[in-house]
């Protein structure tokens, strides 16, 4: 009998340590303890993942095509969102940020940089939008008869035509004011930039006295050839002409030209193309 009683306590006991054995260990509470590749872990400040990061200049990612894309919906940001935080979305940034104000009617940080309080008023459904000017300055018109016109030639040729960083010179259509420009490349249309800072304030004058985005019929001179185009009024990327004070930039579509977005034809420029063709 005592040895019946004997082997029922140790099988007992054998019950009971088995699953002892194989419960889940306790997580180590080592502060050089390695988290498990399933688990989870939280965004290291400043990386570009961080959702929390501050966004500034040279950021990228995912979020800050969402600031690009949303600074677009509400008309501070005119160009196709990239990825890439520099400076164009540093400067519609700054615009939207100086439109906005707290609740109690103090205006918010604008410094270029998407932190936390800027992305809670970024992202508000009753966010700012920008302001609409009461009057666009689009530049004069033609007045009478045209002076100038030119042949309606393909991109494609026009393109074969252009020699990258010589000089050309460009008529305003109704104008008939000249300016030189400078033929920068371009794939889809020319990307042209004023030769000097008298060129620009040419330039400019011709669309209204300010940079805008109006386009406008022009004519350039390639070579012995007058050909029909039509000219952006708004520097934008890439600067490769110091000192001109004009940074950036500017689109001139020649006939069959097709913009960035989407690469499809762009219904403003092809119309004044024609209207610089004398059609």
């Amino acid at each position: 009998m005592k040895k019946r009683f004997i082997l029922l306590l140790a099988a007992l006991f054998l019950f009971v340590s088995i699953p002892a054995a194989h419960a889940e260990p306790t997580p180590s509470s080592s502060p050089g303890a390695v988290a498990s590749p399933g688990s989870s872990t939280s965004p290291t400040p400043g990386s570009p993942t961080a959702v929390d990061s501050l966004i500034s200049y040279g950021s990228t990612g995912e979020i800050v095509v969402r600031i690009q894309l949303r600074l677009r919906e509400l008309g501070y940001f005119n160009y196709k969102p990239t990825g890439n935080f520099q400076s164009m979305t540093v400067e519609a940034t700054k615009k939207f940020q100086q439109n906005q104000t707290d609740a109690s009617g103090a205006p918010i940080i604008s410094d270029g940089t998407v932190g936390e309080q800027s992305r809670v008023f970024l992202f508000e459904s009753n966010a700012k939008r920008v302001d609409i000017a009461a009057s666009i300055p689009i530049g004069q018109q033609l007045a009478g008869a045209a002076s100038v016109t030119g042949e309606a030639v393909p991109w494609n040729e026009v393109k074969a035509l252009l020699v990258e960083g010589e000089t050309y010179t460009v008529t305003d259509y109704n104008t008939n004011v000249q300016f030189d420009m400078v033929y920068c490349g371009g794939d889809m249309h020319a990307e042209m930039e004023c030769a000097s800072p008298v060129d620009t304030a040419t330039y400019k004058d011709a669309f209204g006295g300010e940079f805008n985005y109006s386009k406008r019929p022009v004519v350039i001179l390639v070579g012995t050839r007058l050909i029909a185009a039509s000219l952006q009024g708004f520097p934008h990327g890439e600067d490769t002409i110091s000192a001109n004070e004009m940074a950036g930039h500017a689109c001139m579509f020649f006939s069959g030209s097709l913009s960035h977005v989407g690469q499809l034809p762009d219904v403003e420029h092809t119309n004044q193309v024609n209207i610089a063709a004398g059609r």
